[in-house]
């Protein structure tokens, strides 16, 4: 039996584990560069580049603190338990969690669906 890993899950409306675009990659940054515009003086446009790509590194450095907190927290979840299959099915069903799966569900899914009933 092949296991097709060409699809990647996401969580939460687009979060993507394993790929670009989620909590365990890097999130792109604008270009350091783009607001540096040439004035003809070697040594004042060196330094102006120099800055910029100092300041570039320490935006990212700021970015990299928070991804990396976001990659390896793992007190993000909780379980449920029930005494039976048929109890979980029906909780899910009552609640109208069906529809998000019977195992993992998106908290955010779930939070918003739990509101609407309140």
């Amino acid at each position: 039996m092949a296991i097709d890993f060409s699809s990647k899950p996401t969580f939460n409306g687009g979060l993507r584990f394993g790929g670009s675009g989620g909590p365990l990659s890097a999130s792109p940054v604008s270009d350091p560069l783009a607001g540096v515009a040439p004035t003809g003086d070697l040594a004042a446009d060196a330094a102006a580049e120099l800055s910029a790509l100092e300041s570039g590194y320490r935006e990212r450095a700021k970015m990299e603190v928070s991804r990396f907190k976001d990659a390896t927290d793992s007190e993000f979840w909780f379980a449920v338990c029930f005494k039976t299959r048929e109890d979980k099915e029906a909780f899910l069903k009552e609640f109208g969690l069906w529809n998000f799966g019977d195992k993992y569900l998106d908290g955010a899914k779930v939070a918003s669906q739990l509101r609407k009933g309140q």
